[in-house]
């Protein structure tokens, strides 16, 4: 990177440093400086497809998210690059700021939306999706939102080798669909028996279920 570009990143940076309403605003503008000084390249090459700057802009976004930082922060960020780049004399139009505006709003906004599901995901998972119900038994909630088959059975197959591990030898599963036969073949496959959701009383491994003698 040359002097020039590197001019352009300091006062961006100063910029964002100013916005910041939190010290994790001011640990994401460093955490982003390569996509930063990529922006600014690319910004600064006039032969650059739209495209390209604008996936660097959704780039940052991303990791703008990922790094903690506000929305403030990455809203107005590319504030801070408008400055930067016509401080150096190579500004941008405001129809490319827009767009460059909004795809860092974007690539923020699917990273929130990616984290949401990743932890909507993460309930069925071992062990939040399992009861136990005594040393050896346990019970577990097939449910696994995932419509990729291959998803789920990479589910079953993770969440069969934890029981085992755990020293689970019994598991009534819960369910319906492809997560619950996935599940129930996953656990046979590693020697954990599969009990059915519901049994006689008199015939229970559960103590406070068993059918008491008659009198």
């Amino acid at each position: 990177m040359d002097a020039i570009s590197s001019r352009a990143l300091r006062i961006w940076a100063e910029a964002d440093d100013a916005r910041a309403i939190h010290p994790e605003d001011h640990a994401a503008v460093r955490a982003t400086e390569a996509t930063r000084a990529l922006f600014v390249e690319l910004a600064r090459d006039g032969s650059t497809a739209p495209r390209d700057l604008f996936t660097a802009c959704a780039t940052l976004g991303r990791l703008l998210f990922e790094a903690g930082a506000s929305p403030t922060l990455a809203s107005t960020t590319i504030d801070g690059a408008a400055r930067a780049l016509a401080a150096i004399e190579r500004p941008l139009d405001e129809g490319t700021l827009a767009s460059a505006r909004a795809s860092v709003a974007e690539g923020y906004a699917t990273a929130i939306v990616s984290s949401e599901r990743a932890r909507a995901r993460q309930a069925w998972d071992w062990p939040a999706c399992a009861v136990p119900l005594d040393g050896e038994t346990c019970a577990i909630a097939a449910g696994h939102p995932a419509e990729s088959d291959d998803a789920i059975t990479a589910w079953a197959a993770r969440v069969a080798s934890k029981a085992s591990k755990a020293g689970f030898r019994r598991v009534v599963v819960s369910g319906d669909g492809a997560p619950r036969a996935e599940l129930e073949s996953a656990l046979r496959l590693v020697g954990v028996d599969v009990l059915p959701e519901l049994r006689a009383a008199a015939r229970s491994w559960l103590p406070w279920r068993r059918k008491k003698p008659a009198k």
